[in-house]
Parts: structure tokens; C-alpha cells; sequence
């Protein structure tokens, strides 16, 4: 539906190639006791919400892989892929065109989180110093393959019998190294308290990690929660994207892991929303900013179902550029349900517009368009989506600022006229409906839920 690319695309070339370079070169830092890790070693801890791939995409790697493809990286010192990357979307897939391309792109990033601090967590394990010292990796400033994506110091602090700490540094020369009040690029913190529980945070400054080639439209701070028990599995991702993005001050996406629940039924939740301070493509007439909740169900196998809300979203209409054939402009407020099963086809796709009002910029002529080429008039729209006679004129969507036409993007969504996804299939009726029906939105993207402020200091503090 939009063609505009979502800016957490970046997110790859923020957080997996970096950490995958930390893996390699965090593990052969100069001046150090560090041995070369045993990829037998596992962590006691894992952070992995172990997700279906109809929620990630597929993980291109498996975890066990990746620790046994970094420790092999030690002797080569090279890239060698990327551990932690989903094959979330195609390149031309918008993530806005359905509530599940989002959810699952978001899903993804946090499926990525989850991998990286396993990744962190579980080669630092393979670590002897842990006093907090600051390292030098072999990424030096000076170097000819310096690396500005890659860090070039680190730590590692064991603050009690149960908590650690990781933070890396990015860019320090070797002459003017890190300090403890140095900002990291990385900080993970995580405590076992027992066998049971497992709680930490990872916090990610993205404009410290090769800032020379940061957007204005990318995230500038990014967090995640986590809080695992005998019962469930809990993450928790906060992004906070530049000031100067030109359509979203923040980004959120839980997932809750029920252990109790049955395989066959709501074992996973994800809930996301994305605070908008614009439009995601400018249009006519309209200055209101639109509201973006999804919520998603899945079972342990990956069937689920997902439902986005949008108020307020701007939908330009565009028929033939090159003709200068143009529906027009809507401000509409659309549900947006869609069923898949564990293969990620879907099982039934359901967008019901509640509302919607022309809001300018219509050009398509009344008769004498054709459908091949693709310039249809509007007599010929009024026909192949079965509308009112009459309809374009009058009280029925006419080219008047603020007409109902509810009825038009309806019968669109219906049809999938002018390329927008059909409505297909019919409700199972099975869990997933009764979840949809009972969907429980996030209220804020804000840790405090109101704002930015303490929601990226690098600091931890268990509960247990």
C-alpha cells in the first residue's frame, strides 16, 4: 500500500554486522589474557524466544552456528556473514502494506536483539577478565582495515555472583582510550538469580556505531528488556529514532512467550506501535498524524493471526503517473486483520475501512479511459468495483474536501483495485479469532510512558 521503505531497515547495518565484527575481533583484543573460545562453551543463560519463522522471516544462521562460526572467525579475522540475520521481507516487500508484513518485520528486529545478546552474552563466557578492565580489540584507528563499524575497545565486569555487564566502544584511538565515562556503542547487563530467573537489558547507541554514515532517518537509541521465569519469556524492544525524522519519534514491540499455554494455541503475543509525528507519504489537505497499533498471536508451530489499527493514515491514490490520472487523496481509519499459517501464506485477510474522506488532488476523467493501458475514468471504477450509480458526484464521494468515501475504499480492498492486497478467504473461527477479538494494545512507546527521558541509561537493577 505504501511505497515508502521503513527506516528500521537500517537496523541490519546497525546491529548485526557490527555485533558479528565485536564476536571476532572483541575475542582476539590486544594486551589480554582472553583465550580463544571452545564453541562447546554455552552460557547458563540464553535470551532466544526461540520464534517460529512465520513471525521472523527464518533465521539465516542458527544460534549454535553462529557461536561455532565466530570462534572459527578468531584465526581468519575476516567477515565471514552475518549470525544473527532473518529473512524477514523481500527488498520489495513494503512492511505497510498488511499488519503482518509489520508485525513480522518488527518481530524480526527483536528476534535479532534476542540473537545478538545470546551471541554477547554466551562469548564473553569464553572470557578470563571480568574486572571491568577496558580492552583493545585489534581494530586499530590507525590501521590500514580499520574498521569504523567494528569496536575498537571493551569491557567485561562481573559485578556480583549473579550479574554481568558488557559494554563496547567504537572509534577510541589507541592513544586516547575509553574511559568508564566514555559512552559504549553496546551495553548488556543480565542477572541469574536461580535456575528460573533470568532478567537483563541491552541498550544500543546506533549513531556512536559509524556515525559517518548514519541517516536522519534511522534510530539513534535502542533498548530491550528481558525477563524470563518458569512461566513465560518476556521482551521487551524501545526505539528512539533521529529528531530528525521526517514521520516517527519512536518505535515499541513486545513479545511474551506463554510456557504454560497450549502448542496448539496463543503461545506467543506480540503487541507493537509506532508513535508517528507525521504522515508516511505527505498529502493533500491532510495535517492530522496517524496512530499505528498491531497486535499478533502465533501458536509454538508459527499459525497465528495479526491485526493492525491505523487512524488517521493518509492514502494517496495514484491510477496512471504517467497520465496524470489521480483518485486522489484519503484520510481514512482502517482495520487491518490478516490469518497465516506456519508456512507464512495467508489463511484469511480481512482490511475494513470504518471511515474515510476525499481530501483532494483528483484528476481521473469522468468517461474515456481504458484498462488496457491501465487509465481507467471514473464511470469505469464505478463499474468494476460495483458502486452506486452515480457515485463520484453528488453526496457519494464527489470532489468535495471532507466527502464520505468509506464505501470506495471498501469496495478497493475488496477487489484489489489499483494493485492494493485483496480481501480473501473467510474467518476460521478457530483461537486466533477469539485473540483478535480480545487484542490488548500497547499504550506507549515510552519505558516511563511518557516520554524519552532515563530510558537509555546504562544502568540495570534486577528485581529478583
Amino acid at each position: 500500500m505504501l511505497n515508502q521503505r521503513f527506516s528500521l531497515i537500517h537496523l541490519n547495518r546497525y546491529l548485526i554486522i557490527p555485533a558479528f565484527a565485536a564476536s571476532i575481533s572483541l575475542m582476539s583484543g590486544c594486551g589480554t589474557s582472553a583465550t580463544a573460545p571452545d564453541a562447546s562453551v554455552s552460557s547458563p543463560i540464553s535470551v532466544d524466544l526461540d520464534l517460529p519463522n512465520s513471525l521472523t522471516g527464518a533465521r539465516l544462521q542458527s544460534r549454535a552456528e553462529s557461536i561455532v562460526t565466530a570462534a572459527k572467525g578468531l584465526s581468519q579475522k575476516a567477515s565471514i556473514g552475518v549470525p544473527c540475520s532473518f529473512n524477514t521481507l523481500e527488498n520489495d516487500d513494503d512492511p505497510f502494506s498488511n499488519g503482518y508484513k509489520t508485525t513480522r518485520f518488527m518481530v524480526a528486529a527483536m528476534a535479532t536483539w534476542t540473537c545478538i545478546a545470546d551471541l554477547l552474552i554466551e562469548l564473553a563466557a569464553t572470557l578470563n577478565v571480568h574486572d571491568g578492565s577496558i580492552i583493545e580489540t585489534d581494530n586499530d584507528t590507525l590501521a590500514e582495515n580499520y574498521k569504523p563499524s567494528d569496536p575498537t575497545h571493551y569491557s567485561i565486569a562481573d559485578i556480583s555472583s549473579t550479574q554481568s555487564i558488557i559494554h563496547m566502544y567504537y572509534a577510541h584511538d589507541r592513544a586516547n582510550p575509553p574511559t568508564q565515562n566514555s559512552v559504549p556503542g553496546f551495553y548488556i547487563s543480565w542477572n541469574q538469580s536461580d535456575e528460573a530467573h533470568v532478567e537483563g537489558r541491552l541498550i544500543v547507541s546506533t549513531n556512536v556505531l559509524d556515525p559517518d554514515n548514519h541517516k536522519a532517518e534511522d534510530p539513534v537509541k535502542m533498548r530491550m528488556d528481558f525477563s524470563y521465569d518458569d512461566n513465560g519469556q518476556n521482551a521487551d524492544m524501545f526505539l528512539q529514532f533521529d529528531e530528525n525524522n521526517p514521520w516517527a519519534d519512536g518505535m515499541r514491540i513486545q513479545i511474551v512467550k506463554d510456557l504454560n499455554a497450549s502448542v496448539l494455541g496463543q503461545v506467543y503475543t506480540a503487541r507493537g506501535l509506532i508513535k508517528m509525528t507525521a504522515q508516511l507519504l505527505p498529502a493533500q489537505n491532510i495535517n492530522e498524524v496517524p496512530d499505528i497499533s498491531f497486535f499478533t498471536v502465533a501458536d509454538l508451530l508459527g499459525n497465528g493471526a495479526a491485526i493492525a489499527i491505523v487512524s488517521n493514515l493518509a492514502l494517496p491514490l495514484p491510477i496512471n503517473i504517467f497520465r496524470g490520472n489521480h483518485l486522489g487523496h484519503y484520510l481514512m481509519n482502517k482495520s487491518d486483520v490478516y490469518f497465516f499459517d506456519d508456512s507464512s501464506d495467508w489463511d484469511y485477510i480481512n482490511k475494513t475501512i470504518s471511515s474515510a474522506f476525499y481530501k483532494g488532488d483528483r484528476t481521473t476523467m469522468a468517461t474515456g479511459g481504458s484498462f488496457v493501458p491501465f487509465n481507467p475514468s471514473l464511470d469505469m471504477i464505478v463499474s468494476a468495483l460495483n458502486l452506486e450509480a452515480g457515485y463520484f458526484s453528488g453526496e457519494l464521494c464527489a470532489a468535495v474536501i471532507d466527502a464520505d468515501c468509506t464505501e470506495l475504499m471498501n469496495a478497493i480492498f475488496i477487489d484489489g483495485f489499483a494493485d492494493q492486497e485483496k480481501n480473501q478467504g473467510s474467518d476460521p473461527v478457530d483461537w486466533r479469532s477469539d485473540a483478535l477479538a480480545n487484542a490488548d494494545y500497547l499504550s506507549s512507546v515510552y519505558p516511563n510512558g511518557s516520554d524519552w527521558d532515563g530510558a537509555f541509561e546504562l544502568s540495570f537493577t534486577p528485581s529478583h
